[in-house]
């Protein structure tokens, strides 16, 4: 068996793991108020709870586009930039040269679009960081589609000598000769995006959506790994006997990697000066879009860390990788939600 990943990240997941329909009216008018009306209710640290950024479309994929344009909280989108347009510019100055910008191009090809077509029946009615009820609680048991962002965070190469049986792919579940040769990716997003097993069975993960001409392809969800409500940080894995795909993907990660490490050493003692927060998602299940900003607050708990930051996100973002240079290498902070102090991340650590 190949783990590119490291079992590092293994454990630090593993320590800290937990492992109907509404009204659509109702449900749409939630969602065109949520910029505005927030519960000043505090909790510990003094975290204003929010709404999540998952996207909900009733009518299927056909009401992404419809949700894209009539956008009420970033109308026109201004503050994202098309993935395949960004440059240097769009970077603040000191940020400018080619190995952030590597960073950030390899972040994107890690960056996945998250569909789950299934609402499980565990979810709670009500959790600290989120106002109000828990996403989706009232859809439950029902096959209401959503939108979310991931990232492709390490990948698992099983051959024949690992004697893991034949791909679970839905590709190979139908065949009469399933791959004896397949892989494990591991993706990490928001836990109110993927709750649990039941709905990453339902979930695919899109890979290389960058514009609408892009030709993608999708890894299915299998198993969730470890998860925490109160974080809201999910890591779940999808399974592909796409064996280019899946090199493809360790190869990234790997990149990626080493690329995190050059720009945490070169930019580290510019920690508490500049506050850089990038974000590559998919707002409203569209392409890909990168956005920039600063994180404003950071709050502890139990030395795991939610961040507040103004990079312009949007639903169809929750679960997308808050990336944070001079912090984050191994682990990531998922986009959660917004409230009245502006966008906010799940937690995460080093």
């Amino acid at each position: 068996m190949e783990n590119t990943g490291g079992k590092k990240r293994e454990n630090q997941l593993a320590e800290k793991g937990l492992t109907h329909r509404q009204d659509e009216k109702t449900q749409l008018e939630e969602r065109q108020d949520e910029t505005t009306q927030f519960e000043e209710k505090k909790t510990e640290g003094d975290f204003i709870p929010g709404h999540h950024e998952a996207e909900i479309c009733y009518g299927g994929e056909a009401d992404l586009h419809k949700h894209y344009t009539g956008c009420k909280k970033n109308p026109g989108h201004v503050n994202f930039i098309p993935v395949n347009d960004f440059n240097l510019d769009h970077l603040p100055s000191r940020y400018r040269d080619v190995i952030m910008l590597e960073v950030i191009k390899a972040l994107s090809a890690l960056t996945v679009l998250i569909k789950v077509k299934y609402t499980s029946l565990e979810r709670p009615k009500s959790v600290p960081c989120f106002s109000g009820q828990y996403p989706f609680y009232n859809t439950r048991g029902s096959d209401v589609l959503r939108t979310g962002t991931g990232r492709v965070w390490c990948v698992y190469k099983y051959t024949e000598s690992d004697n893991m049986g034949t791909c679970p792919c839905g590709k190979c579940q139908h065949s009469d000769t399933p791959s004896k040769v397949w892989g494990e990716v591991s993706v990490v997003t928001a836990t109110h995006v993927v709750f649990d097993e039941s709905e990453a069975r339902q979930t695919r993960c899109v890979v290389g959506f960058d514009d609408n001409k892009s030709p993608v392809v999708s890894l299915d969800g299998w198993r969730v790994r470890a998860s925490n409500i109160e974080g809201d940080w999910c890591w779940f894995t999808c399974v592909s006997c796409d064996l280019e795909l899946v090199d493809e993907l360790d190869k990234m990660c790997r990149h990626f990697d080493g690329l995190c490490k050059k720009v945490e050493d070169k930019y580290r003692r510019f920690v508490d000066v500049d506050k850089l927060a990038v974000i590559v998602s998919h707002p409203h299940g569209c392409p890909k879009q990168v956005s920039v900003g600063q994180w404003t607050h950071k709050r502890e708990r139990e030395s795991w860390y939610k961040y507040t930051y103004t990079t312009c996100t949007c639903p169809g973002s929750s679960g997308a990788h808050v990336y944070l240079p001079e912090y984050v290498r191994w682990w990531l902070h998922p986009h959660s939600g917004s409230n009245s102090e502006g966008n906010y991340s799940g937690e995460g650590g080093w």
